[in-house]
This record gives structure tokens, C-alpha cells and sequence, in this order.
């Protein structure tokens, strides 16, 4: 297949488009790509190998109040950012209505939480603008919360009724499976390099070169490394996790994130993960812990930590990069299911059409906001 606008490469190439990266978003871009036509091949981790990293949860925004990313970007540009996260989750049903395999997916909504009585005002002027542009929910003071979870220390919270949670380890394992049945190829193991050229793409890997008509960079882990011009737009991610039991009989709401974008925890039957989900720069030692102090959970847990990046603002690098046949989709931090599914049709319509449809706050090209994250 020819790729629009670029030209193939000799010798011949292993692939029309190669996928450079690993987690949901490399396996979710390789799906809709390859349903469109091309040859695909995956290069990185191989999906049986892989953990998904952070939070299985489908979220709609960056996670921070909608007052405060209006006011950081715009609200005609907030307004797209949410509008992309409902597209991402109707993508999301329609895979799990499409497949008929449990994933874990519940439509329970999710609580964004206010530390202090300014976080709690944000949300209750948030809830009235979220309203008028189309997104329900409902903003809970610190009396409602409190009288309906085991919760304490909190001015209040918004409840997004829209937002919803999978598991991410059956998800990655039935995407996986699903790439294979569609004919998708997989070389496991590091990539060395990307090198994009108006001709085409030649990445290297240790055991020699694989040349592709175009390609993405697709992960929820790093990419500057691969892309040195994204460089200056991301940086490493606190993607530490703190697995710990619930008490019994505990009330606590699921799928909760706090209010400054720092904390993020899903929670099963039995127990609860936490999970830092800003810069690495702004999350202490300890910080995991010291925050469980504030849920009803045993003191007995396991902690692991994920290597990531994220954008300086806080919002994903998507779309196609100038004058290349090269798209990105990657700094989505330890949240990445809440966009994961959108950014695979932007990339491909990028690369097949050479119309890229990825709204302008979220495109990789779009220009810095300097290190005001929102």
C-alpha cells in the first residue's frame, strides 16, 4: 500500500507502516491501522511480555479541574480535549461491544478530589461549566462525600458520570491476541533509532534495520529518546504504584483522582492501587504512602515503579510530524486509556489521508505552553 504523499523506499520494505513503542497505545494504533489496508508490523515489547502501566481507567479531560485547563488554554480548546476523551471512550465501548470478551470494563464514573476549600470552589465552577458544554456530573461538598464514603481530609469532590474503568491487563492481553488474528507482526525487543526521511522510515533494531513506509511512535512509556525533537516537550513521570488492601467493610469511591493531578487510584473488591500521576519533579519521597494515610487501607502493600513520561502541560503529543511520514501519540502519563483509542484514528487518518484530524491542544506540534501544566 502507498502510503499519500511519500514515496516507497528500495530495497523493499517489511512493512507500509511500522509501530514503534509498546502498551495500548503502540497495539491500539496497530489495529486501526491494519484494519485499513496496510502491512503493520509492532516493534518493542511484545504483548505477552508487557505490564500496562498505570490506571486502567477511561477518563474524559487531563484530570484537573475544568476551570483551570479553560483558563490555561481556552475553553473553546478544553471543551475539544474533553470532546476527544468522549470519542475515546465510544472507541473503547465499541471494541469491547465488538470483541464480546470481559475486560473488566464498568461504566461507574469517577471522582476528581478537592485537597483544600480553593480546590473545592474550582470544582463547584467547573461542575456549572461542564454542564453547559455537555458533560454531566455532580459536585459532592465535603459533608455529601464524607456521609457516603470512608473518606476524611477532602473540601469536596466532582463526580465525571461519564468516566469509566477497565482492566488493563485483561485489555492489553486481548488487543494483543486481536493484532496477531489480523495478520499484525511483532519484533520484539529495543529499538535503537527512528530515522524519517520524506522516502521513508528506517528503524533500527540490534538484530538490523526495518524499513517501513511510514511509522508511529506509540507508548505509554518513553519516546524522546526515539524522537529527539519531542524531547523538549516531555518530561519523566512519577509512575510510581502502591498495591494495598482495603479494610473490611471500607466504602471508597472507585476510579478517584485528587484535584492538583498528583494522585490517582482504581480500586478492586479486595484492595486498592495508587498511582503518582504527575511530573517526576513534584511528587516526594513517600508521597504514595503518606497519601494512603488518608484512605481506609491496611498498612501491609507492595510498590513497584514504571518508567514514563509526560508532556510539560500535562496533555498528550498526537498527530504527524512535518514534512515526514512520521506520527506520534505518547506523553498520555500513567492515564493513557483515557485517550489511547482516539489517538490511534488521528494518527492513522494522519498518515493514510494526509488530512490529520488530532485537535490542535492536543497536537504534538502545537506550540509550548512554556511549564504551565494544566
Amino acid at each position: 500500500m502507498k502510503i499519500p504523499g511519500f514515496l516507497h523506499r528500495s530495497p523493499p520494505l517489511e512493512a507500509d507502516v511500522a509501530v514503534v513503542g509498546s502498551g495500548l497505545p503502540a497495539l491500539a494504533a496497530a489495529l486501526e491501522l491494519s484494519r485499513r489496508g496496510p502491512k503493520v508490523v509492532v516493534l518493542g515489547a511484545a504483548p505477552a511480555e508487557e505490564r500496562p502501566l498505570g490506571l486502567g481507567l477511561a477518563l474524559l479531560g487531563p484530570g484537573r479541574p475544568y476551570t483551570q485547563v479553560a483558563r490555561a488554554i481556552g475553553r473553546s480548546e478544553a471543551r475539544l480535549v474533553w470532546a476527544a476523551g468522549c470519542e475515546n471512550h465510544l472507541r473503547l465501548r465499541a471494541l469491547v461491544d465488538e470483541t464480546r470478551r470481559d475486560c473488566g470494563y464498568a461504566l461507574r464514573g469517577s471522582f476528581l478530589l478537592a485537597r483544600d476549600r480553593a480546590e473545592a470552589v474550582e470544582l463547584a465552577e467547573s461542575e456549572d461549566l461542564l454542564r453547559d458544554d455537555g458533560f454531566p456530573g455532580e459536585f459532592l461538598d465535603h459533608y455529601m462525600l464524607e456521609t457516603r464514603f470512608d473518606l476524611s481530609g477532602f473540601a469536596g469532590a466532582y463526580w465525571a458520570a461519564e468516566d469509566a474503568e477497565i482492566d488493563g491487563l485483561r485489555l492489553l492481553g486481548l488487543l494483543g491476541e486481536w493484532a496477531r488474528a489480523a495478520g499484525i507482526g511483532f519484533e520484539p525487543g529495543p529499538v535503537r533509532g527512528v530515522l524519517a526521511e520524506a522516502s521513508g522510515v528506517a528503524i533500527e533494531t540490534p538484530e538490523g534495520t526495518v524499513r517501513a513506509g511510514a511509522a508511529v511512535v506509540a507508548t505509554d512509556g518513553v519516546a524522546g529518546g526515539l524522537v529527539p525533537e519531542l524531547r523538549p516537550l516531555l518530561r519523566p513521570a512519577s509512575r510510581a504504584r502502591l498495591r494495598t488492601p482495603l479494610l473490611p467493610g471500607a466504602v471508597l469511591p472507585t476510579a478517584a483522582r485528587t484535584a492538583d493531578g498528583r494522585m490517582a487510584w482504581q480500586r478492586g473488591e479486595r484492595e486498592v492501587v495508587l498511582a503518582e500521576t504527575g511530573p517526576a519533579e513534584g511528587s516526594p519521597s513517600g508521597a504514595l504512602e503518606a497519601f494512603a494515610t488518608r484512605i481506609p487501607v491496611e498498612a501491609a502493600s507492595a510498590r513497584w515503579d514504571e518508567e514514563g513520561e509526560v508532556s510539560a502541560d500535562g496533555l498528550p503529543l498526537v498527530g504527524r510530524l512535518s514534512g515526514r511520514p512520521l506520527a506520534v501519540a505518547c506523553g498520555f502519563g500513567s492515564l493513557c486509556p483515557g485517550l489511547a483509542f482516539a489517538a490511534a484514528r488521528w494518527v492513522a487518518d494522519a498518515l493514510l489521508t494526509g488530512a490529520d484530524p488530532t485537535p490542535e491542544p492536543l497536537r504534538a506540534t502545537r506550540p509550548p505552553r512554556g511549564d504551565a501544566s494544566v
